[in-house]
């Protein structure tokens, strides 16, 4: 009985976040929920104590902080001349600096992609609403949390995938 609570809760959960910011449904949706997942969370009693097993993002966000470095390179090598005098690798602290640090991930992921609705916070942070805090980039570790997933579950191809539907680069380039 507890099982099919559980699948139901991955499923429901892992559903609308499919649908936005992906297009097609997760291999291994228990992934996205830990992406999903605050270590604040798991220090409270969770909704499910499958969540305790999963743990949180951390450790995903070190994946996803890594793929992105990937992405920003792949990206301006195919558009020379985009930043001026950044050459790649070279470039890549100027082109972090634009497009990858937190504070620029944790508005992009709270303005444009909205992932503060879809992210299970601990009771505390969901009082004090932290996303909303002008010096937290706590919506960082989550973006790069839910990228570290997407490609231990989708690989390169799943990334790239993402990138063009959340239109990162556009949306950040219009913040600028």
């Amino acid at each position: 009985m507890m099982k099919a609570k559980w699948k139901a809760f991955v499923k429901e959960k892992s559903s609308p976040v499919e649908r936005k910011f992906l297009g097609q449904r997760f291999q291994n949706r228990e992934l996205l929920i830990r992406a999903l997942t605050r270590n604040a969370l798991l220090n409270e009693v969770p909704p499910f104590l499958e969540m305790r097993t999963l743990g949180s993002q951390t450790g995903l966000d070190t994946v996803g902080n890594t793929v992105l470095d990937f992405v920003i390179i792949d990206h301006f090598s195919k558009k020379p001349g985009k930043v001026k005098n950044a050459r790649i690798p070279e470039g890549l602290t100027e082109l972090r600096k634009i497009y990858g640090n937190n504070l620029a991930l944790h508005q992009f992921a709270k303005q444009s992609m909205k992932l503060q609705k879809y992210i299970f916070w601990g009771s505390d942070e969901i009082t004090r609403k932290v996303w909303e805090d002008p010096k937290t980039e706590l919506l960082a570790d989550c973006f790069e949390a839910l990228l570290g997933a997407i490609y231990l579950d989708k690989g390169m191809k799943g990334v790239m995938k993402f990138f063009k539907k959340i239109q990162f680069f556009k949306a950040i380039d219009k913040t600028r």
